[in-house]
This record gives C-alpha cells, sequence and structure tokens, in this order.
C-alpha cells in the first residue's frame, strides 16, 4: 500500500472517528456541532492527560506488586534453608 493511500484511508478513519464522536455527544449532551469541535482539542488533552495519570499509576502499582511478590519469594527461600548436599 502507498504512502498516499495511507493518507487517504487514515483521513477516512479520522473522518470517521470524529463524525461518531461529534453525533453521539450531541445526542448525549444536546451540544451544537461546532461547540463540539471548538472543544475538541481541549477534550483530547486532557484525555491524553488523564491516560497518562492511568499509566503512571498501573506501573507503579505493578512495582509495588512486583516487590511484594519478590519479598515474599525471598522469605520463602530463607524458611526452606540450604538444599542437603549430595
Amino acid at each position: 500500500m502507498g504512502l498516499s493511500t495511507r493518507l487517504i484511508v487514515g483521513g477516512a478513519v479520522a473522518g470517521v472517528a470524529l463524525t461518531y464522536y461529534v453525533r453521539s455527544r450531541r445526542a448525549r449532551t444536546g451540544e451544537g456541532y461546532l461547540d463540539i469541535v471548538r472543544s475538541l482539542p481541549g477534550d483530547v488533552m486532557r484525555w491524553a492527560d488523564e491516560t497518562r495519570e492511568r499509566a503512571v499509576k498501573a506501573i507503579e502499582d505493578g512495582k509495588t506488586a512486583a516487590r511484594r511478590r519478590d519479598e515474599e519469594f525471598a522469605r520463602q527461600l530463607l524458611a526452606a534453608g540450604s538444599p542437603p548436599e549430595a
């Protein structure tokens, strides 16, 4: 697929997504189309910030869980003692 085809397909997909977003938000809130399009950049920035914050929190939660798991594993190894020598 050539570059021009990719650009056309990407533009069409973006247009469909934008149309869906605007229509669903209009049905949900009753705002005008122009108001929705004007607020779109702020909505996108807010969504990106929220997504970034959720990702950072998920990473921190994962690190905490991994530390707990490693500590428990170390305790189990110490409790088991050294293996018998052959």
